[in-house]
């Protein structure tokens, strides 16, 4: 008969406890590191960023239909008609 070990607990217990929280101290470096990085990229301001995050000024619907009544002319216009598509023939099968 082998002897019973007198501490099992050093055997298996204090490995898994130090993978345990050596993981946990791991994961949390690298995930702080990546919500750093993407923390930064959102307070650049990038050309590829949504319009809203890049617009200065406040938008305001009044001021842009002033502007846009402005450079449109709509008493002197010409109606022109949109040029149709070519027909396809009638297939009859």
């Amino acid at each position: 008969m082998a002897p019973r070990q007198a501490h099992p607990f050093f055997r298996a217990g204090v490995p898994l406890l130090g993978l345990t929280i050596g993981g946990f101290l791991g994961l949390r470096f690298f995930l702080q590191g990546r919500l750093d990085v993407q923390d930064a990229q959102r307070k650049e301001l990038d050309l590829r960023a949504p319009v809203n995050k890049q617009r200065a000024k406040k938008f305001d619907l009044q001021e842009e239909l002033a502007r846009l009544k402005g450079e449109v002319d709509i008493d002197n216009y010409e109606n022109v008609p949109v040029p149709r598509p070519k027909e396809l023939p009638d297939e009859d099968d």
